[in-house]
C-alpha cells in the first residue's frame, strides 16, 4: 500500500462540499469527526460522527458539512503490493457505505503519524508507511467487528442520535438530567454508556460542541464576543471566555485575530 496524499484533523467550514462523480482514481479513507451529509448510490443521508467510509477507486464521492464544521482525518492510497487487496478482504473491511465504529481516537493517532512519515525524509518511511498502514487496517477491523453489536443494539442507536443533536445543537441547554430522561435512563447508567460507546463524557462532548460552534462564529462572522457565548449556549460571557480558553489556549478575541 502507497500514501501518496493523507491530512489530520482537517476541518472546513459550513459550506465545505466534495463532488467527484467520477471518483478520486485511488482508495481513499476518512474518518469522520462531525456529523455530514453523504450521498450514495443516488440517495442523501445524514451521518454522525465517529464513523468512516472506504471509497474504492472509481466509486462516485458526494458529500459535505452538515452543521457549522466538517472534521475528519483522511488518505489516498493505492493498493501496489501483490497481498494488499487480499488483507482489506480478510479483514472484512467494508467499501463504499459509512460505517459507525465509535471512538476514533486510537484510529486517529496512527494517521497522525501516517503523516508525519508521510512528509518525512525517514530513510526507511516507505516500510514504516506500509506497517502503520496494515496496523491501522487491523485496528480498523477490531473496531468494526467488535461495535456490530453496538451498532445493533437500541442503546447506541438512541446514544448516537443524542450524540448528533449535541453537535448540531451547541446553543441548547444541555444537561445531563435532561439527556438522561430523554433516553428514559438514570443519570448514571447514561453517563457510563455514554462514555463507553464514545470514550468521552457527555459534558465533555456539550463543551468540544460549544466551542468548535464558537470558534466557526468567531472567524465567519464580526459577531461580538458576548453574543457568539450566547450562540454558543453559555448564559455567562465570563464562564464562556475561561473556558474558551481552557480548551484552546488563546481568548475569543486573540483566537479571532490570529484567524484572520
Amino acid at each position: 500500500m502507497n500514501i501518496h496524499n493523507i491530512g489530520y484533523n482537517h476541518s472546513h467550514d459550513a459550506d465545505f462540499i466534495i463532488n467527484r462523480p467520477q471518483g478520486s482514481g485511488d482508495y481513499m479513507l476518512l474518518l469522520l469527526k462531525t456529523p455530514a451529509i453523504f450521498t450514495l448510490e443516488g440517495k442523501s443521508r445524514v451521518t454522525g460522527p465517529d464513523s468512516f467510509i472506504l471509497y474504492s477507486e472509481h466509486t462516485p464521492q458526494f458529500y459535505r458539512a452538515y452543521g457549522s464544521q466538517f472534521t475528519n482525518d483522511w488518505f489516498h492510497f493505492r493498493l501496489d503490493k501483490p497481498g494488499n487487496e487480499a488483507l482489506l478482504d480478510r479483514l472484512a473491511i467494508p467499501r463504499d457505505e459509512v460505517i459507525p465504529i465509535g471512538d476514533l481516537n486510537e484510529l486517529s493517532i496512527i494517521i497522525n503519524n501516517l503523516c508525519y512519515e508521510a512528509y518525512s525524509e525517514n530513510p526507511h518511511k516507505d516500510e514504516t508507511i506500509e506497517l502503520y498502514l496494515q496496523l491501522f487496517f487491523i485496528k480498523l477491523s477490531n473496531r468494526i467487528h467488535s461495535t456490530q453489536k453496538e451498532v445493533g443494539n437500541t442503546h447506541y442507536n438512541k446514544m448516537s442520535i443524542i450524540r448528533t443533536k449535541i453537535y448540531n445543537q451547541p446553543f441548547l441547554n444541555w444537561t445531563i438530567d435532561g439527556l438522561a430522561h430523554e433516553l428514559t435512563m438514570s443519570r448514571s447508567c447514561f453517563q457510563h454508556l455514554y462514555k463507553d460507546f464514545f470514550g468521552v463524557s457527555p459534558m465533555s462532548d456539550v463543551i468540544t460542541s460549544r466551542i468548535e460552534h464558537a470558534k466557526y462564529l468567531l472567524t465567519t462572522t464580526d459577531t461580538s464576543v458576548k453574543k457568539i457565548a450566547e450562540m454558543s449556549g453559555y448564559a455567562s460571557e465570563i464562564h464562556f471566555m475561561r473556558q474558551f480558553k481552557q480548551q484552546t489556549g488563546q481568548t475569543p478575541t486573540q483566537y479571532r485575530e490570529h484567524k484572520k
